[in-house]
């Protein structure tokens, strides 16, 4: 493995042996092939695995404890909770296996291979992570295993001749009839090099292959480096793009997507990307490399020309390109998993007995033949398929043509069964039972929508067609794929699939009664069981029920609606659904007068709307529009006999059909142009549950368009949410508390949650702890509402702060997020509170909250850490927890919000610390990095970096060395901002900047004077005072003075002189005397 990891593995620092190992596809196949070896090692050669290494392998897992519960009752280890240690030994008295808890992490110690394979068994699927922190800790195995002699020298792995020196040492050993336990030992030793060095072959002879194929792009190595990218994409935290795709579907017979006259001059196809910090920009992937290039025409063609440099790989190139890609990347995990099954790869040179692991599946062979081992990602979303245009059901039959299934759907694995039922459908049997079901259109299954045929994947459109649909909700946003779970042969399948099975084949050929009878006996099985929704869709029951919808029998509809919906809770069966076309049918249904129609049309609706598809046709079709009309009519609580059950019912059922669609958007939109939510307002004063809780849930889906904030305050539904909060249901308090959360930004709605006693039951259910979504619900509540003074003075007398420094440990981030944010808010407000938030032991917990990774969790503990920071024993808390140098570390944070709290939570730390001075300089690089923050586009953290540039000024020593940094041209630079929040802090870290040797003529020389008058036109007194301040210190300067004169200073700073403010007086005051002492001055010096 010397030479193999010195010549083949990729690290991320400058030195080979320093870094990490870099996320890449050789990294990849390097870990997994020594995987495979280690694994197989004990099996094939059992005694070479035992033989002991001249050192142990020593790394930090990033495997917990519990990881290690397996080798507890073994008896090849002792087990105790300080440790595992293995009963084999080495001849020094080391256990061959130690696995022992050091501080937060665990150690671990191998001395052969078979003990490495344990370790290996008990990481699961976490096997290739571990084998990678063994090499980064080990990064010269060979010396470890086999001693100094075979130890790499300056990058050169060594051990070139030693193997040849063991074979004659061990020749020469027998020659002399030395037979022993030395000679056995050597000889164990000889054979397990022999083993370690046709591994080595292995990877050099793969590593050649490798090189060889990277002489010249393929279009399938860049399909392959697409594919993997394509799993770290999206709109989660940690992707690494929003977006990454080819430009062109076309795929030409060679492979290339790129028009063939542009193929001729080596282009194989071109990649759109969408980064998270840039502009879109396109990828051209030719035969020497990947580059940027000019973009799209305005005709929608590729400008193929190129605009950058040519980079090997695709990930070079996004690397160079994308700072956020480049730091995310490094962090993606890399997943082993196994499945039964395997196969051998190709040209694999000779080797010790090794399993080999099959080669990356096509994309669209079924997952069940894959077999073997696969490397995957540890996160990803599935591709999306190719878009496929819907063929109308006439089609067909207006050409005259035969029905017969394409190449695609046989490939999809239509039976004979089928292929008998598609000739039925042409010329179907004639009956003389006048009782017979007609419906409108026929409901034999058509051939181009067979649910025989609809699999994990579908070939209809997925996403978007037309324009953006963005979700607004934490539910699914996407159409949901999940692959299939099928029994492995028919033995396995339960009594119920072959009973339903009968059951379709009578509601393919039976009359009225007998299709309703057989209606009526699939309701009798749970249809929520996956064996029997496998079995309506396997039999083509689903395309019998989607065409039921359109027969004229109430009855008949009444029956396929109730099975619909309970089926309809499952996945695959509601994506079915909509790529049948069932939903339009479903919309037309709630014009229907029939009341119990309407209500399962409307739940049917509910549970198909899941994901994004779903509801833009809901919405394309009047859906929306039609399920308001269900709810026009609510009947008032002071006189309830006024409305039905039934009526309820139906509302129920039509805010049930709402609150799904609710969930994008373009339909909030189109439900606000409806004028559904006074109708919602008024479903709010009833007392039923059943109605309230659908209600509540699409408003607080609604709530977070502003319009929808104003509309709810309007239209007084504030109190009834606030009366749901007092229910006993747990359901309606959450969503009631969510839509409060969202609501309470403005500061009328935080005053009507108070007036109505909304307080109190908030503060109660912060003890429910047991229910993660509504704790996460109520703490949103809390801490938006905490904005307002009078609710923090509540909370304080109903003890919910300390409740909520109670949830700031085991709870997840969600919750986290509004817990601190209610604790900043209220420390922020009340120095009583911060007080309270010390004793009752927040400190600590927040201050370990500031190692996360989570932006919107750093924002808010930045905010209460610096609200904590004002009380001087919470900051000596803080201070010994290093809970300062934590907060500097966060201005490295790529996010701009992040940069700019941990800047503000600076201030008072500095301000609070004892030897605040001493504390900043022990910072190494901290006062570079903070001054180099000064290049900063956003306003926000210009002005927090300015506010800790003027505490960090006060130190004499720390001014002197930002001086150095260039803090004073930064500042100048900073001066032309007409951002008076900005104005404020910039002037006061000029003012403090200037105390420091010939600052103020720098800032002269740097034209930082001028701009600096006019801030003195502002309406804010703040910026004013910071600004005579600032003028007072640079008018020390003879030429500042002049330039102030000349800028027109004089006159606005005399009207400052009679402000009440004493500050601004005196600044005013000082800066006037230095400019009339220099006129004064000049003019002595005229006369002499």
């Amino acid at each position: 493995m010397g030479a193999s990891l010195s010549s083949r593995a990729e690290w991320t620092s400058a030195s080979e042996k320093g870094g990490k190992l870099d996320f890449s596809k050789t990294n990849e196949t390097l870990l997994l092939e020594i995987l495979k070896y280690v694994e197989t090692l004990d099996r094939d050669h059992p005694r070479e695995a035992t033989v002991a290494f001249k050192r142990p392998f020593i790394w930090t897992t990033s495997l917990s404890w519990p990881n290690f519960q397996s080798l507890e009752g073994n008896e090849e280890y002792v087990y105790s909770e300080k440790g595992v240690v293995s009963t084999t030994k080495t001849e020094s008295g080391d256990p061959h296996l130690s696995i022992s808890k050091v501080g937060d992490g665990v150690e671990i110690r191998a001395q052969n291979f078979k003990q490495l394979q344990k370790v290996l068994y008990c990481a699961g699927d976490k096997k290739l992570k571990e084998v990678q922190l063994c090499l980064e800790a080990n990064t010269d195995p060979l010396a470890i295993m086999m001693g100094p002699a075979f130890a790499s020298v300056s990058g050169v792995p060594g051990g070139s001749n030693t193997l040849l020196e063991v074979h004659e040492r061990l020749t020469r050993e027998r020659a002399r009839g030395n037979e022993g336990e030395t000679t056995d030992e050597m000889d164990s030793s000889f054979r397990l090099l022999l083993l370690i060095n046709s591994l080595d072959l292995k990877l050099l002879h793969s590593s050649v292959k490798e090189l060889g194929k990277g002489v010249r792009l393929s279009p399938e190595a860049v399909e392959t480096e697409l594919d993997l990218l394509q799993q770290f994409s999206g709109e989660k935290d940690n992707s690494c793009l929003k977006e990454i795709k080819f430009t062109s579907e076309v795929v030409f017979s060679n492979g290339c997507r790129a028009a063939p006259w542009r193929q001729v001059m080596g282009d194989i196809c071109y990649i759109s990307v969408q980064p998270f910090d840039g502009n879109p920009f396109c990828v051209t992937a030719s035969t020497e490399g990947y580059y940027v290039n000019k973009g799209m025409k305005a005709s929608g063609e590729v400008n193929a020309e190129r605009a950058g440099d040519v980079f090997t790989t695709l990930v070079g190139l996004l690397k160079a390109t994308s700072q956020h890609f480049a730091i995310n990347i490094g962090k993606q995990e890399f997943i082993y998993t196994e499945d039964t099954g395997g196969s051998v790869g190709e040209d694999s040179p000779p080797e010790v007995s090794l399993h080999e692991i099959s080669e990356t599946q096509p994309q669209d062979q079924p997952e069940q033949q894959k077999g073997g081992k696969a490397f995957i990602p540890a996160r990803g979303t599935a591709r999306k398929p190719p878009t496929r245009e819907k063929i109308p059901r006439s089609t067909f039959a207006a050409a005259g043509r035969s029905l017969e299934p394409s190449q695609k759907w046989k490939s999809l694995g239509l039976r004979e069964q089928d292929e008998k039922f598609y000739t039925a459908v042409q010329s179907p049997p004639k009956t003389s039972d006048s009782k017979r079901v007609k419906p409108k259109a026929s409901i034999l299954p058509h051939p181009a929508k067979s649910a025989s045929s609809i699999k994990s994947k579908s070939y209809l459109s997925r996403g978007s067609l037309n324009g953006d649909d963005s979700e607004s909700s934490s539910e699914a946003s996407e159409e949901e794929e999940q692959q299939e779970r099928r029994p492995e042969s028919n033995a396995d399948l339960p009594s119920e699939y072959w009973q339903i099975q009968k059951l379709i084949k009578y509601l393919k050929g039976g009359n009225q009664t007998a299709t309703v009878i057989a209606l009526c006996s699939l309701l009798d099985f749970d249809l929520k069981e996956e064996a029997c929704q496998l079995a309506i869709r396997d039999s083509g029951g689903l395309d019998l029920l989607i065409n039921l919808l359109e027969t004229d029998d109430v009855k008949c509809k009444i029956g396929t609606l109730r099975i619909l919906k309970e089926i309809s809770s499952n996945s695959q069966t509601r994506t079915a659904i909509v790529d049948l076309g069932g939903l339009p049918m479903l919309v037309q249904i709630l014009s229907s007068p029939n009341r119990e129609l309407k209500c399962l049309a409307a739940e049917t609706i509910a549970n198909v709307a899941k994901f994004r598809r779903a509801r833009r046709i809901v919405r394309q079709n009047g859906g929306i529009k039609r399920l308001v009309n269900l709810i026009e009519n609510p009947g008032r609580p002071s006189s309830p006999v006024t409305r039905e059950r039934k009526d309820l019912e139906v509302a129920r059922s039509a805010a049930l059909g709402l609150w799904s669609c609710s969930k994008s958007k373009r339909n909030k939109a189109a439900l606000l142009k409806t004028g559904a939510v006074p109708l919602l307002g008024k479903l709010l004063e009833t007392d039923d549950v059943e109605v309230l809780v659908p209600v509540v849930g699409t408003l607080q889906e609604c709530a977070s368009e502003p319009t929808y904030q104003e509309l709810i305050q309007s239209e007084g539904m504030v109190e009834h949410l606030v009366r749901g909060l007092k229910t006993e249901n747990g359901d309606l308090q959450k969503h009631c508390a969510a839509a409060i959360f969202k609501c309470a930004e403005e500061e009328a709605t935080r005053t009507l949650v108070r007036d109505h006693e909304g307080l109190e039951p908030m503060a109660a259910l912060l003890k429910t702890t047991d229910n993660t979504e509504l704790l996460s619900a109520v703490t949103g509540a809390v801490w938006k509402c905490s904005k307002s003074p009078k609710n923090v003075a509540k909370f304080k007398q109903l003890k919910a702060i300390e409740q909520l420094v109670s949830l700031l440990s085991n709870h997840s981030e969600e919750v986290l997020v509004n817990v601190v944010g209610a604790l900043s808010e209220c420390a922020s407000q009340d120095p009583d509170n911060r007080v309270t938030i010390r004793k009752a032991g927040g400190v600590g917990p927040l201050v370990q909250l500031l190692t996360g990774t989570n932006h919107a969790l750093l924002i808010n503990t930045t905010k209460a850490v610096g609200a904590c920071a004002l009380d001087t024993e919470s900051m000596a808390q803080i201070d010994r927890q290093d809970g300062v140098r934590l907060v500097w570390s966060l201005l490295k944070s790529p996010n701009p919000e992040v940069q700019s709290c941990a800047a503000w939570a600076i201030c008072p730390c500095i301000e609070n610390a004892k030897d605040a001075g001493e504390l900043v300089r022990s910072f190494v690089g901290g006062l570079e990095l903070i001054v180099g923050l000064l290049k900063s586009t956003d306003h926000e953290v210009l002005a927090s970096v300015c506010a800790a540039i003027a505490k960090i000024a006060k130190d004499e020593e720390n001014l002197g060395v930002i001086t150095d940094h260039a803090v004073v041209a930064m500042l100048a630079r900073l001066t032309n901002t007409d951002d008076d929040h900005l104005r404020k802090h910039l002037a006061d870290a000029i003012a403090r900047c200037c105390m420091w040797r010939n600052n103020r003529v720098a800032f002269g020389q740097a034209k930082a004077v001028a701009p600096l008058v006019t801030y003195l036109q502002s309406q804010d007194t703040g910026v004013h005072r910071a600004t005579a301040c600032a003028l007072h210190q640079l008018s020390k300067d003879p030429d500042n003075c002049i330039t102030m004169h000349e800028a027109g200073v004089v006159k606005p700073l005399l009207q400052m002189v009679g402000s009440s403010d004493e500050v601004l007086q005196e600044a005013a005051a000082g800066c006037i005397s230095n400019i009339r002492h220099l006129a004064l001055a000049n003019e002595k010096a005229k006369f002499h």
